[in-house]
């Protein structure tokens, strides 16, 4: 088999380069499989090296194998001798053979999550605090943040890497932890890596005995490796320096799990004479998308250089649309995708939707089911699965049919009151004897024996909440009431407490909820808790063939940027490209965290095939209530003559500094989910307010703003506040500022940003 047939010539060089420090910058789409597995069987095959001596690692199982497979399938036999795993496998691979040396016995147990989890509840008894407060899941994640950071390998002290804002001893809990693993002769994922590096180390011999049965090392996704894995790539290839890696800085976008972007910006000062190749002709995507990409990703600073181009030549325009709200988002990406089906010839299977976070998938998979359009969520569970919106589920089901014993056990210690399983046995052999509900043995107080102490804060949640039902749809609306549901039941301060990445999520999951029920209210104002249930059971059944597919090979495809790494579709939608939502309200703090949005941002740009459609709102409600957006920034980075710009329902139809002329196309007035009417949010109209009310304000003098389309004293709208008056004009240009009057308080706008309506 001829190695370099059908290669470029840096491919071709990423082959043929064996000897010596090699970094291999694998621009999107540019083959980089292709080189690392031929470069694996040119070794073997045409320079004598020992299948055995060929140390490869990678990031996933899956990945590991399919590289193995390739091997095979190019080298031979004698490519199934080559060592390809992931970095935690090869480390349990050295850890049983040399663990010894630093007293591991070979025969150590590795703890998953679940195993951890229940030494910190072992814990947590021990030290007598309550679980309720300090959850065995957040701990996990915190020890393992600590043992993430580079300061824990180097010997810092813990007590300096350790989160001061607890209000219990994290320290005690934390070394009690490690106690119990040498205890149990276990190690957690952390250790592997950890212990690794602690036996090159402190075992010279060890080491010793691995470089010399390895002599060749390729070290795959580079940019995604934190400090311990590049440890381990450094000392094993101390000896011989034929080191190989292989990746692309402008997709390093996994920090907040550890991945440090250093490694790959500074492998030239790591290894003297380093060479350098770069992968620069795309095969997946067409000249415009990578144009879009190449304009948002250039704008970071931290980054190697690339000039990509396309294979498959010029394709459409990257097409950018500004719609009102996150309903008119979902029900452009409908009609595009069934447009595309009929006139096009796509199938299901070529769309993939891809958003910041997981709570923007509700409207997406709302709007698929009402469609009957098969979908599949990747790397997480369908919106109504999750198991946050199941509990509050839970909560409205039992507080409109008590003797729903099923919703009553899910609910009943949800979150956390001391009322386990025993408990929950006996009220079920109690209800059985007397022939009742659960629920009325827990209301009437029958149990005998020893209750649980917090059966009662139980019955009086409940009490309450029943109380308050009453008053839905009379004086307190169905979304008001589900938001009061998540606080009374102590749900929501449960994940605030628990302050980890994880309940962040979920509270966001939980705020979207709200947000569909406030959509669904808006078509059914007189809507109870009995009618909303009804209705989203009916959506959400099993029932639907079309709401669960079996068949991945006709389903759109919803996931996260994060989770799109890898992945290739020939239509993708990046949607909420919008400030705060993408790039993340968590990361705009620092250049960093900025960075590491926009090369999100480049990655999923960069999934498409043949077309990717931008997507941007101009309000999304939130868990406070109407949020006005701006565009994302990374929107603005696009150069304007690869952008066409559809401008649906638009608040504002200005594209900031674009200079492009705008698609002319019809208005969308899209379809509810819930209804036949509009999909636009309503906007709560602020209260009327006279002319005598606003002249009570003294009007200030223009203070120089220059190109404003108002004047001082100009009456507008405001679609959110209502009438007022111009008091006040201040900066020039983009910063035009805007001060307006609305009765008795006044507000400052960014004129670019604002949607103003000129009233005589």
């Amino acid at each position: 088999m001829d190695l370099l047939a059908n290669l470029n010539n840096n491919q071709k060089e990423g082959v043929l380069h064996t000897e010596g420090p090699l970094l291999i910058l694998a621009g999107a789409g540019s083959g980089k499989t292709r080189v690392i597995t031929n470069r694996i069987s040119y070794l073997i095959n045409h320079k004598g090296v020992k299948p055995y001596q060929i140390f490869a690692v990678t990031f996933t199982n899956k990945a590991a194998e399919e590289m193995k497979n390739r091997v095979i399938d190019i080298a031979g036999p004698g490519g199934n001798s080559v060592f390809v795993k992931t970095f935690h496998a090869a480390s349990v691979y050295i850890l049983r053979r040399f663990g010894e040396a630093i007293r591991i016995p070979s025969n150590f147990t590795i703890y998953d999550g679940s195993d951890q989890e229940n030494i910190i509840k072992r814990i947590l008894a021990e030290m007598k605090l309550d679980p309720k407060k300090v959850k065995p899941s957040m701990i996990c994640s915190k020890i393992s943040e600590v043992k993430d950071k580079e300061g824990y390998l180097e010997g810092v002290d813990v007590e300096k890497l350790i989160p001061d804002y607890f209000s219990f001893n994290f320290s005690e809990i934390f070394n009690r932890y490690h106690e119990k693993l040498a205890e149990n002769n276990a190690l957690d994922f952390n250790d592997l890596l950890l212990k690794t590096v602690e036996l090159f180390r402190k075992s010279p011999e060890s080491l010793a005995q691995l470089q010399s049965m390895w002599r060749y090392f390729m070290i795959d996704e580079y940019q995604d490796t934190n400090y311990c894995q590049y440890l381990i790539a450094k000392y094993l290839a101390a000896e011989t320096k034929n080191i190989c890696v292989v990746g692309d800085d402008d997709q390093s976008i996994y920090s907040w799990r550890g991945a440090d972007i250093r490694n790959i910006l500074n492998f030239e000062k790591d290894y003297d004479n380093a060479r350098v190749i770069t992968l620069e002709e795309n095969y997946r995507s067409t000249e415009k998308i990578l144009a879009a990409a190449y304009g948002v990703i250039r704008n970071n600073s931290n980054r190697k250089d690339k000039n990509i181009t396309a294979f498959r030549g010029d394709g459409e325009p990257v097409v950018w649309c500004r719609v009102n709200n996150e309903y008119g988002e979902g029900e452009f990406v409908i009609n595009t995708i069934q447009s595309l089906k009929s006139g096009e010839n796509f199938t299901n299977s070529d769309f993939a939707i891809f958003y910041r976070t997981n709570a923007q998938s509700r409207v997406f998979e709302d709007l698929l089911r009402r469609e009957g359009i098969p979908y599949r969520l990747i790397g997480g569970l369908k919106f109504y699965d999750r198991k946050e919106i199941k509990d509050i589920l839970a909560y409205i089901k039992f507080l409109v049919n008590p003797a729903d014993s099923v919703a009553l056990f899910r609910i009943i210690n949800t979150p956390a009151r001391g009322i386990g399983n025993t408990s929950q046995d006996k009220i079920s052999e109690t209800a059985s004897e007397l022939g009742i509900s659960e629920w009325k043995v827990i209301d009437d107080e029958l149990l005998t024996g020893r209750v649980p102490k917090n059966l009662a804060e139980f019955k009086n949640i409940i009490n309450r909440l029943m109380k308050d039902m009453s008053r839905v749809p009379g004086s307190m609306a169905l979304s008001e009431f589900v938001k009061h549901l998540t606080e009374i039941s102590g749900y929501r301060q449960s994940l605030l407490e628990d302050n980890s990445l994880e309940s962040s999520m979920r509270i966001d999951n939980i705020d979207e909820l709200i947000n569909g029920i406030y959509d669904y209210e808006q078509h059914n104002p007189e809507a109870t808790p009995e009618q909303y249930i009804q209705d989203i059971s009916l959506l959400t059944s099993a029932e639907n063939p079309e709401a669960d597919p079996e068949d991945k090979n006709n389903s759109v495809t919803l996931m996260t940027v994060h989770n799109a790494k890898g992945l290739e579709f020939p239509a993708v939608f990046l949607t909420g490209l919008e400030e705060n939502t993408f790039p993340h309200k968590f990361s705009i703090d620092t250049e960093a965290g900025i960075e590491e949005e926009r090369r999100l941002c480049y990655v999923g740009i960069t999934r498409a095939m043949d077309r990717i459609y931008l997507l941007s709102a101009d309000v999304r409600r939130s868990f406070a209530g109407v949020d006005y957006k701006i565009p994302s920034r990374f929107i603005d980075e696009i150069p304007a003559e690869y952008l066409q710009i559809h401008n649906l329902d638009s608040v504002n139809s200005h594209r900031r500094g674009a200079g492009v002329e705008r698609s002319q196309v019809k208005t969308y007035q899209g379809e509810s989910l819930w209804s036949e009417k509009s999909s636009r949010i309503p906007v709560p109209a602020a209260k009327s307010i006279s002319d005598g009310e606003i002249e009570r304000i003294p009007v200030q003098e223009d203070s120089g703003g220059s190109g404003s389309n108002f004047m001082v004293q100009e009456r507008v709208m405001h679609p959110r506040f209502g009438p007022g008056r111009i008091v006040k004009i201040e900066g020039a240009g983009d910063n035009i500022k805007l001060t307006i009057s609305f009765g008795l308080t006044r507000k400052v706008f960014m004129e670019k940003y604002t949607p103003l309506e000129k009233l005589n």
